[in-house]
């Protein structure tokens, strides 16, 4: 405590006991950051005795020692609100010290600077968020700050196969697509690498947030020949053995999962109506692609397996179809 008191007084005997003529503002004797250890080491009498002893020390002082006698000098009443009113005190001098660096007048409202700063916060951390997922490398053909996918394939939330995820973990992208990556890397994770013996092969990548929800937009998007179908609305009839695709290529060009076999009579219930192919990656194909509508199915298809097909069999919630699997 003496030694306390006596880097009280020294500070405010070198610092003289009164400002100077015509000086707008006493100098700060003490960092008010570090005012509360100061105060923690005094005691009510030893804080009376600084008051007395220099003007500086005495505005910085004034509050804590009110704050000290009425709790009658018992640092258990007293420190939790010490430190609060300290914590205040050197918050308002640090937005002092901003005041002189930004060169804000002192008539700005504080709110409207911290609004700002917030908007401008907000907008950072929107700029710089990235997504994250994983891809089987060989899938693609890796190019500066972009992917080629070179057939039909996934982006994962992980390095799980494909058919061991849900729709809601992976994301289908058909072959020719380019997306635009901010980074790409090896995947370094140790839960991920005792996954299999495949995800050496993976890649890591990361992607702005709009690609993500762009491709989260198609999920349960199908492509049909349109030709193959009668339109009844929000209904569409299988007039022939027909194929639902997830891209409108040639279906001797797409692997089994891209695709569900449809028998001919079997209705497709729809959430919308049948649309025209308009999506870019889509509609240069070939010079059939006119003829292909893009439908967004009312409810998951029903499959079975056959070989290495999906057959559609409805739709529906596969608990009422025993054997038969969501697609």
């Amino acid at each position: 405590m003496a030694t306390a008191c006596g880097a009280a007084a020294a500070a405010a005997g070198a610092a003289g006991a009164s400002p100077a003529a015509g000086q707008a503002h006493a100098p700060t004797l003490w960092p008010q950051e570090d005012m509360l250890r100061l105060l923690s080491l005094l005691q009510v009498s030893s804080v009376g005795a600084v008051l007395a002893a220099c003007t500086g020390l005495s505005r910085q002082l004034q509050a804590p020692a009110a704050t000290m006698r009425q709790c009658q000098g018992d640092p258990a009443k007293y420190m939790q609100a010490l430190q609060a009113q300290q914590t205040l005190a050197a918050l308002d001098s640090v937005l002092a010290r901003a005041a002189e660096v930004t060169g804000v007048q002192p008539g700005t409202p504080v709110s409207a600077s911290w609004q700002s700063a917030w908007q401008n916060l907000q907008s950072l951390e929107s700029g710089t968020h990235t997504e994250c997922r994983y891809c089987y490398g060989p899938d693609w053909d890796v190019k500066p700050g972009k992917l080629v996918s070179r057939k039909g394939t996934w982006l994962k939330v992980n390095t799980r196969f494909s058919w061991e995820l849900t729709d809601t973990q992976k994301l289908y992208l058909p072959q020719g697509v380019v997306m635009p990556v901010l980074q790409i890397g090896r995947v370094t994770d140790t839960a991920e690498l005792k996954r299999h013996e495949w995800v050496g092969q993976h890649l890591r990548v990361w992607m702005k947030p709009t690609i993500v929800r762009t491709l989260e937009a198609r999920r349960g998007s199908w492509f049909v020949y349109y030709p193959h179908f009668e339109d009844k609305g929000l209904t569409i009839i299988a007039l022939a053995d027909t194929w639902m695709k997830r891209t409108t290529q040639m279906s001797g060009e797409m692997e089994p999962f891209e695709m569900i076999y449809i028998p001919k009579g079997l209705p497709i219930h729809l959430a919308s109506e049948p649309a025209i192919v308009e999506e870019e990656w889509e509609k240069f194909r070939h010079q059939h692609v006119h003829l292909h509508r893009r439908v967004l199915l009312a409810s998951p298809p029903l499959t079975m397996k056959q070989d290495k097909y999906d057959i559609f069999v409805g739709q529906g919630d596969e608990r009422w179809v025993p054997g038969f699997a969501t697609k």
